[in-house]
């Protein structure tokens, strides 16, 4: 993935500079950009769907907030 701050940079260069053709393709990138970031987080909802309909999951309770990773929940 491209650094947003460069692409910026480049959309600023390019609009300053009157160079349409520039401009329009950081735009373009910019846009597949954004295109790919919405598909990365459908995939993690998907994947996060999958986990908790996975029969692991069931029956398990989340931790209260503040509570230690391996604690016992009963000795709180």
């Amino acid at each position: 993935m491209a650094d947003s701050n460069a692409l910026y940079a480049s959309l600023l260069a390019a609009d300053e500079a009157g160079d349409a053709a520039a401009l329009a393709a950081v735009a373009w990138q910019m846009y597949g950009e954004l295109a790919t970031t919405a598909a990365d987080l459908g995939a993690l909802r998907a994947r996060f769907r999958v986990y908790v309909a996975a029969p692991h999951a069931r029956g398990r309770r989340l931790a209260p907030r503040g509570a230690r990773p391996g604690a016992c929940a009963a000795a709180a």
